[in-house]
């Protein structure tokens, strides 16, 4: 992302150190989500080092990386020595050798990452993967990290890379390491661990409740305030290109949207509605288009704003209340919420002929529907029986999966691979419980996570890029 380019300046380099063979099979997660799921074993191996500087650097890197996987609920992480059973590359030179000093030589054999392990060892205790790693300085005192991983069922490379980073980026091996493993392992086409969470951070007093534009990394890290909570903000929104961010402010006592530059840290209005207007949604494929929610003559319609142009197109005209509106991934459909029928519910439009269908139980209150980046979900809030779900539904409107609940659960959003949601949540109405927290959850085995974020601080609105 550009907007990297003005956090601290670091060298790290990711090289293909290795040509994996490309006819190795996936291990494709198939999964049911009502029932418990086996987790993918994974074995470490020379994340031990004899120098204790080097092991210290080593062992944070190895706890960053536990830390994502576990994230998932999908891995079973096992921390090994640098015992590894080894395939013997060149048996010929040990043909005087007892196969009793075979095996101890096997067993005890120093490994680095051109170690090829014993896979039929490994398979025997139900190994998924292992991962090798071999580290060192260079001659400036970055950290050299050159990381291979087997597919042990199939016997083959799943990965080869080299990492060459200063001490302060540390988290970005990790990162990148735990990325290959998730996406190997699983067969998703993007990881997610480095990736970059904005929402809104709540502090203060109930009577004085501060809110600012939040930046942060999955992990919880590298927190960066982008306002200064002197007016009110609401509901941040990654632009197409990911280096601006939408959001709702409070302008001349009426909510306007504004963007902000993470290049440069500039903020200024975006539209030229003198009314209020909110729910930026930027177009999937061209960036001076967005969509949004105007009150024009006491009623609240979708429009479509050429931020270029200063030119908007009415996409809806009823005397509901349409808001909330979020593009398909081709921009042929858009999703929203209207309450012409009586009750909040979610509508599908075309683009083209501005034809119009609700989807979704007609009995239940429907809130910010968000259209998946791979176009297959569409994504709600729903309030029900007094307590708030996350849910997705097909575009057909046909199986509604809720996902989560919660007392108050608000603001969903999609993970840029579209097998997460990240919404906020408040787990009960008084005390920590009720401060509301950032949460995800894996729409295939409805694992939820908590991302972290500052204790005593509360956490709305997030949106979610890679």
């Amino acid at each position: 992302m550009k907007f990297l380019r003005h956090f601290k300046a670091i060298l790290i380099v990711v090289i293909t150190l290795f040509i994996a063979n490309n006819s190795y099979a996936l291990l494709n997660l198939k999964v049911n989500s009502d029932t418990d799921l086996p987790r993918h074993k994974i074995l470490f191996f020379g994340f031990d080092v004899d120098e204790a500087r080097l092991d210290q650097d080593v062992k944070q890197i190895m706890s960053m990386i536990m830390k994502n996987l576990n994230s998932t609920n999908l891995f079973e992480i096992v921390a090994a020595t640098n015992a590894m059973e080894v395939m013997l590359q060149d048996s010929s030179i040990y043909v005087n050798i007892s196969d009793n000093d075979m095996e101890e030589q096997r067993k005890n054999a120093k490994i680095n990452s051109d170690s090829i392990p014993n896979f039929e060892k490994y398979s025997e205790q139900n190994i998924s993967a292992i991962i090798v790693g071999d580290f060192k300085y260079d001659e400036v005192g970055n950290l050299e990290a050159k990381i291979r991983a087997w597919d042990v069922l199939d016997q083959k490379q799943l990965f080869g890379r080299f990492y060459n980073a200063s001490e302060d980026n540390y988290n970005k091996i990790a990162n990148y390491v735990s990325n290959e493993i998730f996406i190997k392992l699983t067969g998703e086409k993007i990881g997610h661990f480095d990736s970059k969470i904005t929402y809104v951070a709540e502090s203060g007093s109930l009577s004085n409740r501060l809110k600012r534009l939040a930046l942060i990394d999955f992990n919880g890290s590298n927190q960066k305030f982008l306002s200064d909570g002197s007016e009110l903000v609401l509901t941040p929104t990654f632009s197409r290109n990911h280096d601006e961010i939408f959001y709702l402010r409070y302008f001349l006592d009426k909510p306007h949207i504004f963007k902000i530059n993470l290049n440069n840290g500039r903020s200024n209005k975006v539209t030229g509605f003198r009314q209020t207007n909110f729910s930026p949604a930027p177009h999937p494929t061209d960036s001076s288009k967005i969509l949004l929610s105007a009150i024009v003559d006491q009623n609240t319609d979708i429009y479509e704003y050429d931020m270029i142009t200063n030119t908007s197109t009415r996409i809806t005209n009823d005397q509901s209340i349409d808001t909330t509106p979020s593009y398909s991934p081709d921009g042929s459909k858009i999703v929203f919420t209207s309450d012409r029928d009586g009750k909040q519910q979610i509508y599908l439009i075309n683009y083209n002929d501005y034809s119009l269908r609700q989807i979704g139980n007609p009995d239940n209150a429907y809130s910010k529907p968000q259209w998946s980046p791979d176009g297959k979900y569409i994504a709600f809030t729903k309030f029900k029986n007094n307590e708030f779900y996350a849910g997705i539904i097909l575009p057909d409107g046909s199986n509604e999966k809720i996902l989560a609940k919660g007392y108050v659960l608000e603001g969903v959003k999609w993970s840029p691979s579209s097998r997460y949601l990240i919404y906020s949540k408040k787990r009960g109405p008084y005390g920590p419980e009720s401060i509301p927290r950032l949460f995800t959850v894996d729409i295939i085995t409805g694992f939820e996570y908590e991302i972290p974020t500052p204790n005593g601080e509360g956490a709305i609105d997030p949106d979610w890029v890679s």
